[in-house]
Parts: structure tokens; C-alpha cells; sequence
């Protein structure tokens, strides 16, 4: 008998163990335990379902992890702030940080500056950025942006640094088994013209061609003479700088 009441509690602890090995748990809330919305549990029982699926986010808003070394160009140049300061350039939000020597950090006002640059001396470069204001993007029009210089000359070349956030989606329904939120780069290059004007351009043939369609003969000749793939930026300031010389 004795025999037949251990093998009994042995099932039961057995089944126990095996029912909370679940990819999604369900948490019995008691006493001591926080409820799902913070509040103290109390005496209520309360059921909560976690759900072990999420792997949490890839990427990173900001241009540049780290804080850097940036210079502030203001708009009135006898104004009394520190132009060497650390800078972080949030891409999603478009907004540039500075941080104070108290530690925490605040939104620059667009307001004050022209520009900026931030200069990462560890990789010995420097990236310049100009404010522009209602610039017209894919994804509507953006009352002040940070454009970052990638060539400067009478036409210049400039990149719209953003990006965005791909939420997980994980649902049963989608078929689409994505566990992680991702920042995605979606930033885009515009070719500024010696009057101002601005020309969105992407990495290829036909919308450079667009861009610069005063020479477009010149401008395709010189691409198909040197293979162009546009494969990345530098392609694109080739293209550019070959421009400016006609």
C-alpha cells in the first residue's frame, strides 16, 4: 500500500515538473509577487502569462553607440556654450544629445545650431552634419533634419543618416517568425545642387542619371566607362566628383 501511495505522489511530482517546462510559462502571482501590471498581488491570486519567445531588440537607434567627441555650430557665432562637447546622434528620432558634465543628457534645440560634427578619433574620421529644414523624404516631408556630408563641392553629396524599428512578429496567423525587434537602416542620399536645390538619389544608374540630368550623357558614358555598380557610397561621390569637373 505504502508502495502504491510513493509511486502515486511520485507521478504527480513528475507531472508537475513536466507542466511548467513550457515555451510559454503561465506564473501563479501570490502575496509577494508583483502582478502583471506592477501593483502589489496582496492576497489575490492572479494568473500571468510570459511568454519566452521574445529575444529582445538588434541593433541600435543612434548613429554612433558610444558618446563622441562633436563641435556644435551655432547660428550665432558669438554664442556663450561650449562647442566641444559629447554628442550622440539618435537616427530614429533624429535628434541630436549632448551630454552634460553632470551625466545626464539632453536634446540639442535645432533652433541654435546650423550644424554639427562628431569626430571619432579612435577610426580617425570626422562626420559633418548640416541642418536642412522640411526636407522632402520617401517617408514624407521632415520639418528640421541633420543631413551628413559625404562629399562637399559645388554639388555636394549628402546622406539623410535614419533609421527604424521592424517590431518582433511572432503571431500564429503571419507565418512570420521574426523573435526580435530590429533597428533597420532606411537612410537615403540627396545630391545638393551649387543653388541649393536638392535631389534625392538612390544607389542606382537610372535615379543618379535623374539627378543629374543637365549632363546625362556625360554622366552615363563616365558610368559605363568605369563599371559603376553602386554597390555602396563611395560610388555614388565617384560619380559626383566626376561631375563637377565637366
Amino acid at each position: 500500500m505504502k508502495a502504491i501511495s510513493f509511486a502515486v505522489a511520485l507521478f504527480f511530482s513528475l507531472t508537475a515538473v513536466l507542466a511548467q517546462d513550457s515555451q510559454v510559462l503561465t506564473a501563479v502571482a501570490t502575496n509577494n509577487m508583483a502582478r502583471v501590471n506592477g501593483t502589489p498581488a496582496g492576497t489575490m491570486t492572479t494568473m500571468a502569462a510570459y511568454d519566452l519567445r521574445y529575444e529582445g531588440t538588434k541593433g541600435s537607434k543612434y548613429f554612433i553607440d558610444e558618446w563622441l567627441t562633436g563641435e556644435l555650430i551655432f547660428v550665432k557665432e558669438n554664442t556663450k556654450a561650449p562647442k566641444s562637447v559629447p554628442l550622440k546622434y539618435d537616427s530614429q528620432n533624429k535628434e541630436l544629445l549632448f551630454k552634460r558634465s553632470v551625466g545626464d543628457s539632453i536634446v540639442v534645440n535645432p533652433a541654435q545650431i546650423s550644424g554639427f560634427i562628431i569626430n571619432d578619433a579612435k577610426h580617425n574620421v570626422s562626420y559633418p552634419f548640416a541642418k536642412f529644414e522640411n526636407l522632402k523624404t520617401e517617408g514624407g516631408t521632415v520639418p528640421v533634419a541633420y543631413l551628413m556630408v559625404l562629399y562637399k563641392n559645388k554639388t555636394s553629396l549628402l546622406k539623410y543618416v535614419s533609421k527604424m524599428m521592424n517590431k518582433a512578429n511572432y503571431s500564429a496567423v503571419s507565418n512570420v517568425d521574426r523573435r526580435y525587434d530590429e533597428y533597420r537602416d532606411n537612410s537615403e542620399y540627396f545630391i545638393q545642387k551649387p543653388d541649393g536645390s536638392l535631389s534625392r538619389a538612390k544607389l542606382k544608374k537610372s535615379s543618379v542619371v535623374k539627378a543629374l540630368e543637365d549632363k546625362e550623357e556625360q554622366i552615363e558614358a563616365f558610368i559605363k566607362k568605369e563599371n559603376i555598380s553602386f554597390k555602396n557610397e563611395y560610388d555614388l561621390a565617384r560619380v559626383v566628383d566626376y561631375y563637377n569637373g565637366l
